[in-house]
Order: C-alpha cells, then sequence, then structure tokens
C-alpha cells in the first residue's frame, strides 16, 4: 500500500515532528502544499496540545501527523547532574548562561491518558511514536480514533516486533536522523545503520509500509529512498 492511500495525502512525504522546533505553523504548511504535516507532543502537555490541534484546524481541513514518545521517564540524579554543571562552566560562563534556570526535571514527557483524551476529541489521521508503543489500553484507545499507527524502529527486529503489535506502517530511522535515537529493545548501539542499509532489510521484511527517515535532504536523497 502506497502511504498516499494509507494517508490520504497528495504527495508520500511526512515532515519530521521536530518537538521545540516548530509548531503548527510548519505542520499546516506542509499539508497545504500536499505532504502530512506533524505536530510533535513530547514537550507539550495536554491543554499545550489542545491549542496547537485546535490550531491547526484552524488552518487546514487536510490530515496530519501527531508525534509522541513512549520513553521511561529516567530518575534525576542530582550529584550527575552536578558533575555536569562542573564540567560545562566555562561554556556557561562564555555564554552567559544560569545553571540554576535550566529545569531540573525532564523536557519529554511519555504518552498518556490525558493525551489520549486530547486526541480522541481531535482524531488525527495519523499517530506516530518514538520509543515503541505506548502500553495496550492506551493504543486501543489511539485506535478507537480512526488514526493509523505507525513508530519509528533502528533494528530490523524492532521493525518486526512493532509490526508484530499491530502497527499500521514502521519508520526506518537510520542513525542520520537528527535530535535522537529511537532505539527501545536494546540499549546496544552499534546494531545502528545508517537509512539506506536499514530501510531494504525491513522492506523485504514487513508486510506494512515503511516510512524512510534520516539524512534525506534534497530530491536525489527521495529519489533513492523511494527506489528502495
Amino acid at each position: 500500500m502506497d502511504l498516499r492511500d494509507l494517508l490520504g495525502t497528495e504527495l508520500p512525504i511526512i515532515q519530521a515532528p521536530m518537538a521545540g522546533a516548530q509548531n503548527h505553523l510548519l505542520a499546516a504548511a506542509v499539508c497545504e502544499a500536499g505532504g502530512l504535516g506533524s505536530i510533535p507532543a513530547g514537550m507539550l502537555d495536554a491543554p499545550a496540545l489542545e491549542a496547537e490541534l485546535s490550531a491547526i484546524e484552524g488552518l487546514t481541513e487536510r490530515p496530519y501527523n501527531v508525534n509522541f514518545f513512549c520513553h521511561q521517564t529516567p530518575t534525576a540524579d542530582p550529584a550527575h547532574i552536578a558533575t555536569w554543571h562542573q564540567m560545562l562552566a566555562p561554556l556557561f560562563a562564555e555564554f552567559g548562561i544560569d545553571p540554576d534556570t535550566i529545569p531540573s526535571g525532564p523536557t519529554r514527557q511519555p504518552f498518556d491518558a490525558a493525551m489520549a483524551t486530547v486526541l480522541e476529541r481531535h482524531r488525527p489521521a495519523l499517530v506516530s511514536f518514538h520509543f515503541g508503543l505506548p502500553t495496550p489500553e492506551l493504543l486501543q484507545r489511539v485506535r478507537a480514533t480512526g488514526a493509523k499507527i505507525a513508530s519509528s524502529a533502528t533494528t530490523l527486529e524492532e521493525g518486526l516486533w512493532l509490526q508484530e503489535h499491530g502497527v499500521d506502517a514502521v519508520i526506518a530511522q537510520g542513525l542520520e536522523a537528527g535530535g535522537h535515537r529511537g532505539i527501545f529493545l536494546g540499549e546496544e548501539l552499534t546494531t545502528q545503520l545508517g537509512t539506506f542499509a536499514l530501510l531494504p532489510q525491513l522492506v523485504a521484511a514487513l508486510d506494512v509500509p515503511v516510512i524512510a527517515a534520516g539524512g534525506i535532504a534534497d530530491a536525489q536523497g527521495v529519489a533513492a529512498a523511494q527506489v528502495l
């Protein structure tokens, strides 16, 4: 199945969600240009997500994607943080940064019931995840909205796991992808492949559509991804 059939877009292009670097304006512009715009929700709470989805729906009637994290939030270690602050002290001084103004807690929150409630009101075409999938109960709430489900895989093993858990598409996240690694079935970084090495492995092994992500920045890269 072509992504255009799966998502109802004119073009088989999804705008990468970039938490902290974009809002609904970019996503709406991509939707209006024929692609699938994305709202990054990892740094939003439920009221902020409600505002973003209301805003994009005020600018476009075309389908869009909402992206979430599914990570386990780590416990902050004050001693560990203090060590980092000590190492970075020269840079803080150079750029005039007061380390006391840096948030002490996590800046990205995993998908939860409050976010699912917002999705139930807005019913986006695609809901995508990084670091696996949410609990079966939360995932079922997303499915019940009619949204298609996608999640990122950094290895063949992760792609197979996602397919077994019922996603509608797998995002092949090569190591060129910016921001973070979506690895979730292990912590061994030597398993990570480039986009154009990972992509054909997933296409050959999976029955669901595969979305190429990472290092695709021009027409030649798009053409190469489509060939694979």
